[in-house]
């Protein structure tokens, strides 16, 4: 086992694949550390605090990051495959172009956060507050969306085939050239406070903007 002591040890001599060891971080203040393509695959960094951390091209796949504080953490590129954001902290986050394939977003604060490109196929962002995310062309095939709030997010051509949106709120939501549950396409800008609601609002916007 790796611990916080052990591990800043071994980084600062140059180490950054830790794959093959089983590293313990749990509530570790790693705040403004440049662990840029790091490799922590299953790790433990439950109530970590990352904020202003570099973690570009990293992977930390399977990792545990359940109540993480990760303001302004910048996971651009990085691999985070089933990895643990539950009830985290991630306000303006940079997770452009990540791969969070099944990772766990439910009820998480994710104000502000930069999801453009991500591939979120399958990931559970139930209950999560994405409030002016940024999820332009984000793959969301197959998430669970249930009950997050979207207020103002950026959605153009963004994928959310398949689903869930039960009690989502979209208000002021930017659907240009989103892909919806049926495959259909809205193909303007549109700006809506208080009428989309549901994905079957979504069909209907579509049908009225083409």
């Amino acid at each position: 086992m790796i611990s916080i002591s052990k591990f800043i040890k071994l980084y600062g001599s140059g180490k950054f694949d830790f794959s093959r060891s089983e590293v313990n971080l749990k509530q570790a203040d790693l705040s403004e550390v440049n662990l840029m393509g790091i490799k922590l695959w299953k790790a433990n960094l439950a109530g970590v605090n990352l904020s202003f951390a570099v973690l570009r091209k990293s992977n930390l796949s399977e990792s545990n990051l359940t109540g993480a504080t990760l303001w302004r953490t910048d996971f651009n590129q990085a691999s985070l495959i089933k990895s643990q954001f539950s009830r985290g902290m991630l306000i303006r986050t940079n997770f452009s172009r990540a791969t969070l394939y099944k990772s766990l977003f439910n009820n998480a604060d994710m104000r502000l956060v930069c999801l453009e490109g991500a591939d979120l196929r399958g990931a559970d962002l139930s209950g999560a507050n994405l409030s002016y995310a940024d999820l332009r062309g984000a793959n969301l095939t197959g998430a669970n969306l249930s009950y997050a709030d979207l207020t103002g997010a950026y959605l153009a051509k963004a994928n959310l085939s398949n689903t869930n949106q039960e009690g989502i709120i979209f208000e002021g939501v930017d659907f240009n050239q989103m892909i919806l549950p049926n495959d259909t396409c809205v193909s303007k800008t549109a700006l809506i406070n208080n009428r989309v609601n549901n994905i079957g609002d979504l069909r209907r916007l579509n049908k009225e903007v083409l």
